[in-house]
C-alpha cells in the first residue's frame, strides 16, 4: 500500500474561503480519501488534475445551490430538484435503453394483469353495498334434513303471510315471485311483440319499502294494490314505448304469454350502483288471484318449497339479530308440527343481504346471473398480487445488477456534498417515471384484455374512467409500485462509499457480494410461481378432458331438445309432434319427461320395506316413455321396459339405488314394491349406472317412470349435414303452434360442457396467467444475461480466443441460473402436488396426474431460460474478441 498523501492545499484553501470552514469540514475527508485511491491507481499529477476538477465542480454545484436557495422558496427549490431528478433520469433512461425496455415492459404486463383481475374483483365486491339499510335486510331460506338434505333459496307460500302476522321488530316485509314470459305491449293502438322478458317479479308495495333503490318517475307504489298493474323500470319503459313522456305511458297495456293483460300504472329510475336486484317489471301481487297465474303462485302447502317465492324482511333500526333469529326458532317449529307426517325436517335461516351476490349454493333469483365466487376471487386476488410481484422483482433485480453502472454518478454526488437521502430520492424518482410509463401502457392493455376475455368478465365489469376514484388509484398505485420497486436498488446503489464508486472495478465485487442472495431469491419466486402455474394448468386441461371424454352410460352424441311450454294445452303439444315426425332430416323422436343429463334435477321420497325395518330414501326421478332406453342406449341389466301405461306403477332404478335397498343382484330387487307418493310401485328393471349428472357428484340414486306429457321432446338427426335443415323445419312448425312463443334447442353435448364450464374459464384464465409470468420471467432472465455477458466481456473475450465452444460460453453464463430453477422446482412439486389434490377434492371422480406432468413443469421451465439465455449467448458468441478485450 502506497504512503498516505495530502491533496493539494491550494484548492482546499480556495474551497474553504467560499464555502466556509463548516462547509469543508463535511466534504474535506471525502475529498482526501478519493485523492489517495486515485494517487494509488495512477499517480501523483494525474489524480492532481482530477482533484482540481472535483473542486470546481464543487464550487459550481455550491454556488448554484446557495444562489438557489436565497431566491427561491421551498416549493421551487422542490420543483427544481425534481426536476433535475427527471432530466437526469430520463438521460439514463435513454442511455441503458434494453434495461429500461425489459423494465417498462415487464412492470407494464404485471400492472396490466393487476389493473384488470382488480377490476373483476372490486366490481364483484361491490353489489348491494349501497342499498339503503342494507345492513338490516334478510332473505329467509329453506333448509331441509332427514330422508333428503338440500337448501332451498324460497320458501313456502304461505310462510310470508306468518311473518306478516307473527313477528315483531320488523319494518317492511317484502314477499315477491319471481318470474318470466313472453310480452306485448300497446304502441300507437296496435300490439308489438317484445320476446321473452326474464327479469319480472310480482310483488306488492312492500317490496319498495324494503329493497329502497329506486327514485319515482311516475305513479307511486299505492298502486299495486290494485290487480293488473306494472310498474317498469326507465330503462325498460324506454325499450317499450320510446322516448315519450312518462306521463303518456301511464295506461298503456302489456299482456304477458297473450293472455294476462296488465296497465301501467308506475315508471321507476334504477339506481346507479350494482345491484341484484335488477327486476326491470313489477307485476301487482292482487293480480295473482284475479288471473291464471293463481294456479302456479297459490299454494297453501307448507312442505311445498318453490324457489321463486321470496321473502325479504327488514329490521326496525333498534331490533338485534338474534330477536329475529329467535322468532325463526319458533317458526321452525309451528312449520314442524304442520309437515309432521313428512320424513324431511324443514328449517329457516337467515341470509344476510351482504351475503346474497356470494353464496352459489343458494344462488340470487331465477333467471339471474351466476352469483359470484369467494374463493375463486380470492385465488385471482393472489394471482394478481403474483403477477405484480414477478414485475417488482424482475425490476429489482436488474436495478440492483445494474447498480454498478451507476456507481460513479454516486461516487461524485457524494464528493460534491449529496446526502444519502437526495440520493435515494435520485433513484426512486427514476423507478416511479419508470413505472409512470408502465402504468401508461398497462391501461389500454388491460381495457383490451377486459374485451378479449369477455366471456370471463361479467357484464358491466370495465375501467372506470370516469370515475375519480380510479385515477387516484392509478396515481396511487404508480407511486406504491415505483417506491417497492425501487427502495432496495436505491438503497444499494446509495451505499457506495466515494472512494471505491470512483475507482475502477471497486465496486463490482462488493455489488455481486451484496446483490447476489436477494437476485437469487428473486429469480427462484419467479420461477417457482411460474412452475406452478404449468402444473396447475396442465392438471385443469387434463380433468376437463378427463370429464369431456369419460363414458356417460347414455348416447349423447347428435341428440337435441326443447321444452314445450307448460302453461299451454296438451292439444298443441300432440300437434307439434305430429307435424315432427313427419320432418324426414329427424331419425328418432323422444316424449321424456328430462334428459338423461340437465342443469336441473328433481328427487323424491321413496319407502321401502327392508323386513322389519322401514328405508326411507331421496333418489332423483326422470320420467319417460318406453322408448327412453333405446334412444338414449341405456343398459338394462335385469327385468324388462316399462310398460307403456302410467297407471302400471312401474319404475326402472339403477344399480346405485339398488344397492342403497339392500340388494346386490339386479334380479333379486326384480318386483319389489316401494312406496312412491302414498301408492305402490312395482321395480321392473335396473339399469346400468349412468352419470346424469356432472363429476363433482358421485353417482346417486335413480329412478326413472312412464309419463310423457308436458315435457321435453327430444330428436336425433340422420347425419351432422342434415341438422341445420332439421332445426330451420322444426322451428316453421314450432311457429305454427307456438306463434309468440321461442324456440330454444338443447344439445346434450353442449349441456355436458356446461357442466364444466368454471373450469374451461379458470383452465383459459390460467393458461393466460402462466403466459405472463414466463414472459416476465424471460425479460428478466434476458436482462441478468445480458448484463452479466457485459461484466464479463474480458473473461468470454479470452475464452473465445483460447478456443471455448459456445456450448462451453452458454454452461458457464447458465450455470447459476439452471441451479436456481432446480432449487425452484424442488419447492414447487410438494406445493403444486398439494394445491392440486385440494383442488381435486370437489370432483367425485377426476384423473390422477402421474409424476411426469410435475416434471413437465420444471423441464418447462428449464427449456424456456435456455432459450432465453441461448439467444443472449449466440448474440455475444458473434462478437469479435478484440472488442470484447477493449472492454473498458
Amino acid at each position: 500500500m502506497s504512503q498516505f498523501t495530502k491533496p493539494p492545499q491550494l484548492p482546499l484553501k480556495l474551497l474553504r474561503l467560499y464555502c466556509g470552514e463548516h462547509r469543508l469540514e463535511e466534504i474535506e475527508g471525502d475529498l482526501t480519501e478519493v485523492f489517495n485511491e486515485f494517487v494509488k491507481e495512477h499517480g501523483t499529477r494525474f489524480s492532481t488534475f482530477f482533484f482540481w476538477w472535483l473542486v470546481i465542480r464543487g464550487f459550481r454545484s455550491y454556488a448554484l445551490k446557495r444562489k438557489t436557495m436565497k431566491n427561491k422558496g421551498l416549493i421551487s427549490n422542490a420543483i427544481m430538484f425534481l426536476r433535475h431528478n427527471l432530466t437526469i433520469t430520463w438521460r439514463n433512461l435513454v442511455k441503458y435503453k434494453t434495461t429500461s425496455v425489459i423494465n417498462i415492459l415487464g412492470l407494464a404486463i404485471g400492472i396490466s394483469s393487476f389493473l384488470a383481475i382488480y377490476t373483476i374483483i372490486q366490481f364483484e365486491l361491490s353489489f348491494n353495498k349501497e342499498i339503503p339499510d342494507g345492513e338490516r335486510i334478510y332473505r329467509i331460506t329453506s333448509a331441509y334434513s332427514g330422508a333428503f338434505t338440500a337448501t332451498n333459496r324460497g320458501v313456502a307460500v304461505p310462510i310470508p303471510g306468518h311473518v306478516k302476522e307473527q313477528f315483531t321488530g320488523l319494518e317492511g316485509i317484502a314477499h315477491f315471485f319471481t318470474f318470466n314470459a313472453t310480452s306485448e305491449v300497446m304502441v300507437d293502438g296496435l300490439m308489438k311483440d317484445m320476446g321473452r322478458q326474464s327479469e319480472i317479479a310480482v310483488a306488492d308495495k312492500e317490496y319498495f319499502k324494503v329493497i329502497n333503490q329506486y327514485e319515482w318517475l311516475a305513479g307511486s307504489e299505492e298502486e299495486l294494490d290494485d290487480p293488473f298493474k306494472v310498474v317498469l323500470t326507465e330503462k325498460q319503459a324506454r325499450t317499450y314505448f320510446g322516448n315519450i313522456d312518462w306521463q303518456d305511458m301511464i295506461g298503456r297495456k302489456i299482456a304477458y304469454r297473450d293472455s294476462l293483460e296488465v296497465y301501467v300504472s308506475g315508471i321507476v329510475k334504477e339506481p346507479d350502483y350494482n345491484t341484484d336486484f335488477v327486476f326491470t317489471e313489477f307485476i301487482s301481487f292482487p293480480t295473482i288471484s284475479s288471473s291464471w297465474l293463481k294456479e302456479r303462485f297459490e299454494n297453501e302447502d307448507w312442505g311445498s318449497t318453490n324457489s321463486s317465492t321470496q321473502l325479504f324482511v327488514k329490521q326496525h333500526p333498534g331490533t338485534t339479530k338474534t330477536n329475529l333469529l329467535s322468532q325463526l326458532e319458533g317458526l321452525n317449529e309451528f312449520v314442524g308440527e304442520k309437515n309432521k307426517e313428512l320424513d324431511w325436517v324443514q328449517n329457516y335461516n337467515l341470509q344476510p343481504l351482504s351475503d346474497l351476490h356470494y353464496n352459489p349454493d343458494m344462488g340470487i333469483f331465477d333467471n339471474s346471473r351466476s352469483s359470484a365466487h369467494r374463493p375463486t376471487l380470492i385465488v385471482l386476488g393472489v394471482v394478481a398480487v403474483f403477477l405484480l410481484l414477478i414485475a417488482v422483482f424482475n425490476f429489482v433485480n436488474l436495478e440492483t445488477a445494474q447498480s454498478v453502472n451507476k456507481s460513479k454518478e454516486v461516487g461524485v454526488r457524494k464528493v460534491m456534498g449529496s446526502s444519502r437521502s437526495n440520493l435515494v430520492g435520485r433513484f426512486l424518482t427514476e423507478s416511479i417515471l419508470i413505472t409512470f410509463f408502465a402504468v401508461l401502457i398497462s391501461i389500454p392493455v388491460a381495457h383490451y384484455g377486459l374485451a378479449l376475455f369477455q366471456e370471463f368478465i361479467p357484464e358491466g365489469a370495465a375501467l372506470q374512467y370516469e370515475s375519480a376514484g380510479f385515477w387516484i388509484f392509478i396515481i396511487l398505485l404508480i407511486f406504491s409500485v415505483g417506491i417497492v420497486a425501487g427502495f432496495y436498488p436505491s438503497w444499494v446503489t446509495s451505499s457506495y462509499q466515494p472512494s471505491r464508486a470512483l475507482k475502477s472495478g471497486s465496486v463490482n465485487k462488493s455489488s455481486n457480494m451484496r446483490g447476489s442472495l436477494i437476485r437469487k431469491v428473486l429469480i427462484s419466486f419467479q420461477f417457482l410461481f411460474s412452475q406452478l402455474l404449468i402444473v396447475g394448468t396442465l392438471a385443469v386441461v387434463f380433468q376437463i378432458s378427463y370429464m369431456l371424454d369419460k363414458e356417460l352410460g347414455f348416447d349423447e352424441e347428435g341428440v337435441f331438445y326443447f321444452y314445450t311450454p307448460w302453461y299451454d294445452s296438451e292439444e298443441k303439444r300432440e300437434r307439434l309432434v305430429n307435424q315432427i315426425v313427419t320432418i324426414p332430416e329427424i331419425r328418432e323422436t323422444l316424449l321424456n319427461g328430462s334428459p338423461p343429463v340437465q342443469n336441473g334435477y328433481s328427487t323424491s321420497t321413496i319407502k321401502f320395506m327392508n323386513g322389519d325395518d322401514e328405508l326411507v330414501l331421496n333418489p332423483h326421478q326422470k320420467s319417460g316413455d318406453t322408448s327412453y332406453l333405446s334412444f338414449y342406449n341405456l343398459k338394462l341389466l335385469a327385468g324388462e321396459n316399462l310398460k307403456p301405461n302410467e297407471s302400471a306403477n312401474e319404475l326402472l332404478i339403477n344399480e346405485t339405488f339398488m344397492r342403497d335397498l339392500g340388494f346386490e343382484l339386479p334380479r333379486e330387487i326384480i318386483g319389489k314394491q316401494v312406496d312412491y307418493n302414498d301408492d305402490n310401485y312395482t321395480i321392473a328393471g335396473v339399469m346400468e349406472d349412468f352419470h346424469f349428472r356432472s363429476m363433482h357428484h358421485p353417482i346417486e340414486p335413480m329412478f326413472i317412470r312412464y309419463g310423457s306429457s308436458n315435457s321435453s321432446i327430444a330428436m336425433k338427426v340422420g347425419s351432422d349435414d342434415q341438422l341445420q335443415s332439421a332445426i330451420d323445419k322444426l322451428t316453421e312448425e314450432w311457429h305454427q303452434v307456438y306463434e309468440n312463443v321461442p324456440l330454444t334447442i338443447y344439445f346434450m353435448d353442449e349441456t355436458v360442457e356446461k357442466f364444466y364450464e368454471t373450469e374451461r374459464k379458470t383452465s383459459k384464465l390460467a393458461s393466460m396467467a402462466t403466459g405472463m409470468a414466463i414472459f416476465i420471467s424471460c425479460l428478466g432472465l434476458f436482462g441478468l444475461i445480458s448484463f452479466t455477458i457485459v461484466q464479463k466481456s474480458k473473461e468470454l473475450g479470452i475464452r473465445k480466443v483460447l478456443g471455448a465452444s459456445l456450448f462451453q460460453i452458454g454452461s458457464i453464463l447458465s450455470r447459476e441460473f439452471f441451479i436456481l430453477i432446480l432449487i425452484s422446482f424442488a419447492i414447487a412439486t410438494p406445493v403444486a402436488w398439494y394445491l392440486i389434490g385440494q383442488w381435486q377434492t370437489d370432483f367425485a371422480y377426476h384423473k390422477e396426474i402421474s409424476w411426469w406432468v410435475y416434471g413437465l413443469g420444471g423441464f418447462a421451465s428449464m427449456l424456456i431460460a435456455m432459450l432465453t439465455i441461448g439467444v443472449r449467448v449466440w448474440k455475444a458468441s458473434r462478437t469479435n474478441p478484440i472488442e470484447s478485450l477493449r472492454y473498458e
